[in-house]
């Protein structure tokens, strides 16, 4: 099974242990230490989902818990997971995934056809519209919830186990990235006791997605080498696989901890998750931030991606998700990513919105042969089921 997309070296995933899965009732290859979103596109499959209301084409536009669009129905029966988003689960050898609010099949959703009507469909159009006569209201309620909605709810009961614990801190860090384990890091030095919280499964944040350095030495030996002086710390304890989902009165935190979805649902035993009820003297929220989308005509199309996305997707999963790429940027951040792309050998167009300026970003990609447009900007992508 080709992976059309993967790069011959790279990333952090083991490519000694190959995994199948199955999404769309087709099968696929990827590496343990991808993501379903990392194995699909190294497979060349950026179409995954539809719209919630017009059905129009959707694909994976980050690579973190903030995608907007590539969410599916993972498992089936009992392990089931409605609305799951691809950049989060974890891919282990029989996974199998479908696309959500898509029938008979993702490519000929026969609801599709919204998008033609979409100028008599405004938002809220059908509590005016389907009002009268009264009584007919549930009928069009039923189909209307069925045409809006999206992953289905699980119909055979959960036989997994959850459970819940409680743990009190002197310092709660929320984030595994650079500042989250350097705050970490101090505080235990100190004295204090520490809880440090993740969701990915190996720490490092933005640090897993990038070549740069600190204190002279590679990053990621510098996470290393703290995450090592961590563990051996008796009072610092870290939660990976784990979510800080609520901030409650007086620096109480509830964290889901994920004990067992990363593996494969035949060897799942124990504990599901983890409720975790922690109360901190001191919180510390090391989150990092999310690149935010530029604002043009179909850019929800298939194939339109953060930058920041593309560049974890070569370094971290070792994977290329194109090879004639456009880089629209209105800072110096789309150049880094437009060096990671080339380096790849991308073609690479970089759109920039603002007037030519200098910086180190910008030299290197004109030296690597990026072609640059400044004072442009985009105003739409083309494409039916992806840009084109």
């Amino acid at each position: 099974m080709s992976q059309k997309n993967r790069l011959g070296a790279g990333g952090r995933i083991n490519r000694a242990i190959p995994l199948t899965f199955t999404f769309n009732g087709r099968t696929y290859q990827g590496y343990q230490g991808d993501t379903l979103a990392s194995a699909l596109l190294a497979n060349d499959v950026h179409f995954v989902a539809r719209s919630f209301k017009y059905h129009r084409p959707r694909g994976i536009v980050t690579a973190d818990v903030a995608e907007p669009n590539a969410v599916v129905q993972l498992e089936r029966g009992a392990y089931t997971v409605p609305n799951a988003r691809s950049t989060e689960i974890e891919l282990y050898q029989g996974l199998v995934a479908t696309s959500v609010n898509a029938e008979p099949s993702l490519e000929h959703d026969r609801l599709a056809r919204n998008q033609k009507f979409s100028r008599f469909l405004p938002a809220g159009f059908y509590y005016k519209t389907f009002m009268w006569p009264r009584k007919f209201w549930p009928k069009y309620e039923e189909k209307i919830r069925e045409a809006a909605g999206l992953g289905k709810s699980p119909e055979v009961r959960d036989g997994d186990r959850y459970d819940k614990c409680f743990a009190h801190c002197d310092v709660l860090v929320v984030g595994g990235g650079p500042t989250g384990l350097l705050a970490a890091h101090t505080a235990g030095l100190a004295g204090a006791r520490v809880i440090l919280v993740d969701d990915q499964r190996e720490l490092g944040g933005s640090l897993l997605s990038c070549k740069t350095e600190i204190d002279g030495r590679p990053a990621i030996q510098w996470v290393e080498k703290i995450e090592a002086e961590l563990a051996a710390m008796p009072d610092v304890k870290i939660l990976s696989r784990s979510t800080a989902f609520g901030y409650q009165d007086h620096n109480l935190v509830t964290i889901t901890q994920r004990l067992t979805e990363h593996l494969p649902v035949s060897t799942r035993k124990g504990t599901r998750e983890l409720l975790w009820k922690v109360r901190a003297k001191r919180v510390i929220l090391a989150t990092g931030a999310h690149e935010r989308p530029i604002v043009f005509g179909n850019n929800d199309l298939p194939g339109v991606m953060m930058a920041s996305a593309v560049s974890t997707y070569i370094h971290r999963y070792g994977v290329l998700p194109g090879r004639k790429v456009v880089v629209f940027a209105n800072n110096d951040a789309g150049y880094r990513c437009a060096l990671d792309l080339k380096t790849c050998g991308a073609e690479v167009t970089v759109v920039d919105s603002r007037a030519q300026g200098k910086g180190a970003l910008q030299d290197a990609a004109r030296r690597q042969g990026v072609k640059i447009m400044n004072n442009a900007a985009i105003m739409a992508a083309n494409g039916k089921l992806r840009v084109n």
